[in-house]
């Protein structure tokens, strides 16, 4: 033993003290960036978690929003058309006859898995699908009519209810008529939701998927199991947590530890007060990991000059593709910006001219069926001569937000030049449709106030050309049809409409 401690001494002494202490501040140094790697490796990969919860969210939220949109454009469009039956007089027989039509045509060509649709007029029930109810059936007491009249919004997404027989989940979605006792619902499946919800959850391991109302009820849920449950209601549990910080407490991005595991959580806003959840358990994402820091500080500490180098290769590719895709990012954005600012209009912000016609005409090659409207505003010249080309620029400033807020994203809008705009209302196939959707926006234009016209109102003579797509029918020919029932229109005081 003393000739080992001798030897010992003699070896450290031949070393050197200085030798041995750069030899331990470089061990430590190691240890140090093997475990700044490895923090960084477990950060990168709780980004790459969150990115991935938001993704799923935000994937599965656009989805179920273009599912509702849908629905309420319906919904929508037959109430405009219903309500000025109503206004009109026309009786219940002519109300059920026009119902009974568009159920027919909704079911054929746009959402098969609709009941149909249906309401109380006249203090009577009304159903397009023909549906006869038993005796003591009482339309004014049913959930659809009571909610839809208390409800504040333009459409009511009435609390979704899960059908025992089919284990499928339903939702009506209705809208209240102008005397304030009428209503017209449609009712929807909501098997399409349920779809999306199970999709989502089976892109990320570990992950589940749900869609939940504002009072806490599992309208859609990746396990079946959850479909119908009001999470408010339950505690302790899993989704009564989620329910509780995202109802209550208003958060929309959170973690949440239970029995089942640590969650990490991610919420969007839908349609009617609605939200989709999204829900990844990251103990399967970090147990893993840190699993893989320990091993990788481990062989770091062994393999010092190997890891170093590379570790210094790796941050300098890491770094150059981190530049090189910044560079490309901005050069896209830059391309998309400059994009967007050849195909607007800069000052009403809708499509130019060229653009528009563009769309369109990829629409029709498409196949694509609807309406197209040239719109004119009345007596514009006589707004300059007597208020000036600025009060003028603000006509055409609100004519052009009128149409903004009237028609659809999907809808192609654009400014033909001067006073003139054009407008491609996909879908819109039939003259009730085309009027309904042209007298909304005629009520959203006369809403519109300018200082300077001292109460004056602002009138559009509108064109319409309905187009099928058997018809073969380019821009220019839907132009030249609208262009001349413009004309007929302009004979008319007043905001008018005359189709070709």
């Amino acid at each position: 033993m003393k000739d080992r401690l001798i030897h010992l001494k003699e070896v450290l002494e031949y070393i050197g003290i200085k030798t041995i202490l750069l030899a331990l501040l470089a061990l430590l140094t190691v240890t140090t960036i093997a475990a700044f790697i490895g923090n960084h490796t477990y950060a990168t990969e709780m980004q790459v978690l969150q990115q991935q919860g938001e993704l799923n969210a935000k994937e599965s939220a656009i989805e179920y929003n273009h599912y509702l949109h849908t629905r309420s454009d319906i919904i929508t469009l037959i109430g405009y058309t219903v309500n000025d039956m109503l206004t009109n007089g026309a009786d219940n027989e002519a109300i059920l006859k026009y119902l009974t039509d568009e159920t027919n045509y909704i079911i054929a060509s746009l959402d098969p898995e609709t009941t149909g649709l249906y309401g109380w007029f006249n203090n009577d029930y009304l159903d397009g699908s023909g549906w006869v109810p038993d005796p003591d059936y009482v339309a004014t007491e049913r959930p659809w009519y009571k909610e839809t009249l208390e409800s504040n919004e333009k459409i009511t997404f009435v609390e979704p209810y899960l059908d025992a027989q089919t284990g499928t989940v339903m939702m009506t979605v209705s809208v209240l008529m102008s005397d304030d006792e009428s209503v017209v619902a449609m009712d929807v499946s909501l098997d399409e939701v349920q779809h999306i919800v199970e999709n989502v959850a089976a892109e990320t391991e570990g992950s589940q998927a749900l869609v939940i109302n504002e009072d806490g009820i599992v309208v859609a849920h990746s396990d079946k199991s959850q479909l119908g449950k009001n999470y408010l209601n339950e505690t302790g549990t899993l989704g009564s947590l989620v329910a509780t910080k995202l109802l209550k407490e208003g958060l929309t991005q959170f973690d949440v530890d239970t029995k089942e595991g640590k969650f990490s959580v991610y919420c969007n806003d839908l349609e009617g007060r609605w939200y989709s959840v999204s829900l990844i358990n990251a103990d399967i994402w970090y147990k893993p990991l840190q699993w893989t820091t320990l091993i990788f500080s481990l062989i770091a500490i062994v393999m010092v000059v190997f890891l170093i180098f590379v570790f210094l290769r790796l941050n300098a590719k890491n770094l150059e593709l981190r530049k090189m895709h910044n560079k490309i990012t901005q050069e896209e954005k830059r391309s998309d910006e400059l994009q967007i600012l050849s195909e607007t209009d800069r000052m009403t912000g809708l499509l130019d001219r060229v653009s528009g016609k563009s769309k369109v005409g990829e629409l029709l090659s498409a196949g694509s069926e609807g309406m197209f409207l040239e719109l004119d505003i009345d007596n514009f010249k006589n707004f300059n001569d007597t208020y000036g080309h600025q009060v003028g620029d603000e006509v055409i400033l609100a004519v052009a937000d009128a149409i903004k807020n009237t028609f659809r994203t999907n809808d192609v809008t654009m400014r033909l030049g001067g006073d003139e705009f054009g407008v491609f209302a996909v879908g819109i196939v039939n003259e009730n449709m085309g009027e309904a959707i042209t007298n909304r926006l005629f009520y959203v234009l006369d809403k519109k106030e300018i200082e300077q016209l001292n109460g004056k109102k602002i009138n559009i003579s509108v064109g319409a050309r309905l187009c099928r797509k058997e018809e073969g029918a380019d821009f220019d020919k839907l132009y030249a049809d609208a262009d001349a029932a413009m004309y007929e229109s302009k004979k008319s005081k007043g905001n008018s409409l005359t189709f070709a």
